[in-house]
């Protein structure tokens, strides 16, 4: 198959990519250009027809979807940048999904879309109560879970072929130290943490989206994307295994708030059964991520205690604490 891979040079979709050219596929990589990307790109350089472009420019993206066979729609902007920047993160998000959907409808055979949403539209989770399921309803709270809900409506809505996926936390070893900011720390540490949640492996998102394209039982679903039974958590749990396996420590309860985040553990049965996409457990993870971490973790460790410090300057639980 001739694949459409949107956001292609971000960390899904080079998992996509990976997995794609491994069974044989044709690729188109879509990306917008910035050095990043370009140096992403250079991993698939003769292996994947790799095109800039921006996607809220029609011009730029239709010309993808009309020579290909399906599209995995990875493309987007996440927070924290979608609440600083609401009109840019709604033209990119729900803008590009509909170029994307007026160039599938003026063919006469349209493409597959397999859209990458997010388990967070259906708002923030207290502890307890069942998993997640994909008939929980979509809410928009913030910008980005508006976004998502919208394009999710506007997929259901267009007589078009689809699979929405609501895909749980998905975090590789590679990225596991990657996003961590101010802004990161700040959401981090605002969070309950009895929450829970479900992670997934980027590389079993991957495998589960390029199925999702080959598997028509699956298409016109709403499917919860996570990693099984062994991969539900609570943010205790998941945040302190990462920190102790990249040698900054655990942090004690009191730095965490007790806000409610847009996590849960998700109800993945049906997305299991038609895709079998769920192959590597949290603590295999883990396993990996210590092993990344194998020559850096004892110079951190020496460091902790300062890297520690610096980071609950950002924890407003903590520094309430020290207020008392």
């Amino acid at each position: 198959m001739r694949v459409l891979v949107t956001g292609a040079f971000g960390r899904l979709g080079q998992e996509g990519l990976e997995r794609l050219l491994q069974e044989g596929h044709s690729v188109i990589a879509f990306d917008v250009p910035s050095k990043h990307n370009e140096k992403a790109a250079r991993r698939f350089e003769g292996r994947v027809r790799a095109v800039w472009g921006d996607i809220r420019r029609a011009e730029d993206i239709s010309p993808c979807v009309e020579n290909c066979d399906a599209i995995i729609h990875n493309a987007g902007i996440l927070a924290p940048l979608s609440e600083k920047e609401p009109e840019l993160a709604h033209a990119v998000n729900v803008g590009g999904t509909q170029h994307i959907l007026d160039a599938m409808r003026r063919r006469s055979d349209p493409p597959v879309l397999v859209f990458s949403s997010s388990l967070s539209v259906c708002g923030p989770r207290v502890p307890g109560g069942p998993p997640l399921t994909a008939e929980d309803p979509a809410i928009g709270t913030d910008n980005y879970t508006s976004n998502k809900a919208e394009c999710e409506t506007m997929l259901r809505e267009s007589g078009l072929p689809y699979v929405i996926f609501r895909i749980g936390v998905s975090v590789g070893a590679r990225a596991a130290a990657g996003d961590l900011s101010p802004d990161v720390f700040r959401v981090l540490f605002g969070i309950n943490p009895e929450g829970r949640l479900e992670w997934v492996h980027p590389e079993d998102v991957a495998l589960a989206q390029v199925r999702a394209i080959q598997t028509p039982a699956a298409w016109g679903k709403t499917l919860m994307i996570g990693g099984g039974e062994g991969c539900r958590l609570t943010f205790r749990e998941f945040y302190g295994a990462m920190f102790e396996a990249t040698g900054v420590g655990r942090f004690p309860d009191e730095a965490y708030g007790s806000e409610p985040y847009y996590c849960d553990w998700l109800d993945t049965a049906e997305s299991q059964s038609l895709l079998r996409y769920q192959r590597i457990r949290f603590d295999e993870f883990i396993v990996a991520l210590r092993h990344q971490y194998r020559f850096t973790r004892p110079p951190t460790r020496a460091l902790a205690p300062l890297i520690r410090r610096v980071m609950l300057r950002y924890s407003d639980a903590w520094q309430a604490t020290k207020r008392s």
